[in-house]
């Protein structure tokens, strides 16, 4: 499946990702080299992997309570960000377009 990637610098790229992968989107970025702090290790708490979802957003699972509450913190946050540590792997990635909003640490 194809998972379209806007980075901070405004480079795209499109993800060939397996259907069976088994990780959270965070995790698959970090494995095709995107570089993010994940300071809360995934539990959707620090915002390190903050996306604008360009494409797709009605695809991914339902945010949650926890998600809400993150991105009610972060001030550039908008209708259609998500956390990417928040974001179930499967087939509804295919065609997702993302843009990381996050900061940078590295």
């Amino acid at each position: 499946m194809e998972l379209t990637v806007k980075n901070r610098n405004d480079e795209v790229r499109v993800l060939d990702v397996p259907a069976n992968a088994e990780y959270n989107v965070m995790e698959i970025l970090k494995t095709f080299g995107y570089k993010m702090r994940a300071t809360c290790g995934g539990m959707g708490l620090c915002a390190d992997c903050h996306c604008k979802i360009l494409n797709g957003y009605d695809q991914l699972n339902q945010i949650t309570e926890q998600e809400l509450e993150t991105l009610d913190e972060i001030p550039d946050a908008a209708f259609n960000s998500r956390l990417a540590c928040q974001i179930k792997p499967g087939e509804h990635l295919n065609g997702v377009f993302l843009h990381l909003s996050g900061k940078d640490h590295f």
